[in-house]
């Protein structure tokens, strides 16, 4: 999960509070707050997005989820403009919230989002 001290575009303020007191505890010895380069690959002063170190990335979220979706969002939309020489993939499961895929192992969603996975981990 990502966050950072500006929001984005369809991001909660609730959500972001949430984030906030989480990551105090997560990691109490930061000095950036919310745009810790960890959990804000998009900050001032993160490294380039532009130099990450795969070939291949796959963001993944789900369509009602109203803790990540936005910012994952704008992850896979940062990564596609920063010049990045790999391949980035978005999917979106349809019609599901935050982590169904731990609550719901067997729905038809659960199955499409860990059969993409095991392609594209397989993938060259």
């Amino acid at each position: 999960m990502f966050s950072g001290k500006e929001p984005v575009d369809g991001e909660s303020r609730e959500t972001r509070e949430m984030t906030e007191k989480l990551w105090s505890l997560i990691s109490p010895q930061n000095t950036e707050d919310l745009d810790d380069p960890r959990l804000n690959p998009m900050a001032g002063g993160a490294p380039s997005l532009q130099n990450l170190a795969c070939r291949k990335l796959l963001v993944c979220s789900a369509e009602k989820d109203q803790d990540a979706r936005a910012r994952a969002a704008a992850y896979y939309q940062a990564v596609k403009e920063s010049g990045w020489r790999g391949s980035v993939e978005w999917l979106e499961s349809v019609v599901e919230e935050h982590v169904f895929f731990l609550h719901k192992t067997e729905c038809e969603e659960s199955l499409a989002l860990m059969d993409r996975l095991v392609t594209f981990l397989g993938e060259d």
